[in-house]
């Protein structure tokens, strides 16, 4: 899988992918077209990377707009590269994106070798700015000039005299000398750059890297990610938290509460009233291992990752591939895919949201119980949440804290509710499970005719 598979597969990703300041097209593509990393070494280098340039950017922070302006100022030569590759003749137009862009690239280079920036290594592009800047006049621009072939400076002084004269005939067949001699010009040119074609390759690579790992960079020092370790046998976070929703939430002068989780390779369950957060606690861990594996920090105080090759996640709006199928149906097929990828050995992190919890207790209760076994069998890192009570399989359990103790005076109201939910996360047995729904209903301000039928039915089943 590559990022943009991602991205389009996860919402929330994709929202802090889009966010990233980068301003070279190449880099863009570049990063979408890079793979889910599932190699320790390759992590750890790119992770190294980044913190190099989240240090330089820590100790001077003009570094990082310094940088930017620069980028900024690249074109993107791939296709002018491209012609030059397949031996075409370069004209005016693509000579002058390569001396602008090897100009450029000189600049940051030296740039780098000020700020002592070695995360990527950048080839000297100086014999190219020679070849199309023989006056050296350091311009961005390109014309074919009188020091490239004396025969053509010659014959311009005559097209000169020939036009003061009023000679247009003479001038005119001066005039297609020139051109003939220009193109000769623009063929050695091509050819010379031919020899530096594999530098100015390079060039343009090693530049889109280095803008992507400043991008990374940006985003911790913007967002206080940590850098992850990584771990064989767990993945735990300590203070975690989704960088998206405490943006939202911030908007609205409220606090996303970060969490504590540890998870081994065995399933995980977790309980809780809705609206206590499961939802988020899964897609915010998707949201983190996506990051890991692709080279970005976490949103995290710290982090030790387990790597895996796959994510798979069962939640309530992942369904859109499934239009046209019932919630269940939609929901039965993921979990299906999840138990396949599971059953061909494959390293997955699956997710599982309120598994058949549209369907009937009894049901719903057997389908999570069976898909625990199997998970646990498999020896999967999984967390599968439920409301369910009667799940009996024996899993390690997690449960989600739910409404804080309430003091005299203070006041809950639907718009307020979440203030008052702890969403933080305990250890429990089999017997601890949430009763919090009629509590909810009841601050949410529902009919208390419809209330008080529901306690007395659940006293009956008590």
């Amino acid at each position: 899988m590559n990022l943009r598979e991602a991205v389009n597969k996860f919402p929330l990703f994709k929202s802090l992918i889009d966010d990233l300041q980068l301003a070279y097209n190449v880099s863009r593509d570049m990063l979408y077209a890079s793979c889910f990393l599932s190699d320790k070494k390759l992590l750890e280098d790119e992770y190294y990377n980044v913190s190099e340039m989240l240090k330089l950017i820590k100790k001077d922070s003009s570094i990082a707009s310094t940088l930017h302006v620069k980028l900024c100022k690249l074109r993107d030569i791939r296709g002018s590269l491209a012609n030059l590759s397949n031996y075409r003749t370069l004209d005016d137009i693509e000579l002058f994106e390569i001396k602008s862009f090897s100009i450029n690239i000189e600049e940051l280079r030296k740039l780098c070798k000020t700020h002592r920036i070695k995360v990527v290594d950048i080839p000297d592009l100086s014999p190219v700015i020679k070849t199309l800047d023989p006056d050296n006049t350091s311009i961005p621009m390109f014309y074919v000039y009188d020091s490239y072939s004396s025969e053509l400076a010659a014959i311009r002084k005559k097209i000169k005299k020939a036009n003061t004269d009023e000679d247009k005939e003479l001038a005119e067949n001066l005039r297609f000398e020139a051109e003939k001699l220009e193109d000769e010009v623009r063929f050695k040119l091509s050819e010379t750059l031919r020899e530096h074609s594999a530098n100015i390759q390079k060039a343009v690579f090693a530049i889109a890297n280095l803008e992507i790992l400043l991008a990374k960079a940006v985003q911790a020092f913007d967002l206080n990610l940590c850098c992850p370790t990584i771990d064989d046998n767990k993945i735990e976070y300590k203070q975690l938290f989704n960088p998206v929703i405490a943006a939202s939430l911030q908007k609205m002068s409220k606090k996303f509460q970060p969490i504590d989780i540890i998870l081994y390779k065995s399933p995980c369950l977790i309980t809780g009233a809705n609206m206590s957060g499961k939802t988020v606690i899964l897609k915010t861990i998707a949201l983190a291992q996506y990051l890991s594996q692709f080279g970005f920090f976490v949103p995290a105080k710290s982090a030790e990752i387990c790597l895996v090759d796959e994510i798979l996640t069962s939640v309530t709006d992942d369904q859109d591939e499934l239009k046209g199928l019932s919630s269940f149906a939609a929901e039965v097929l993921n979990v299906n895919n999840i138990i396949k990828a599971v059953k061909s050995k494959k390293i997955i992190l699956a997710l599982v949201d309120e598994l058949a919890g549209t369907t009937n207790p009894i049901e719903g209760t057997a389908i999570v119980n069976a898909l625990l076994k199997i998970l646990d069998l498999h020896s999967t890192c999984s967390i599968v949440t439920t409301h369910y009570s009667d799940v009996d399989y024996p899993v390690r359990r997690l449960r989600v804290k739910g409404l804080r103790e309430i003091t005299d005076g203070v006041k809950i109201t639907r718009s307020n509710i979440g203030d008052f939910i702890d969403y933080s996360l305990i250890e429990v047995d089999k017997s601890d499970v949430p009763h919090e729904a009629l509590r909810i209903m009841e601050i949410l301000g529902c009919d208390e005719e419809f209330l008080s039928y529901a306690k007395e039915a659940e006293k009956d089943k008590v």
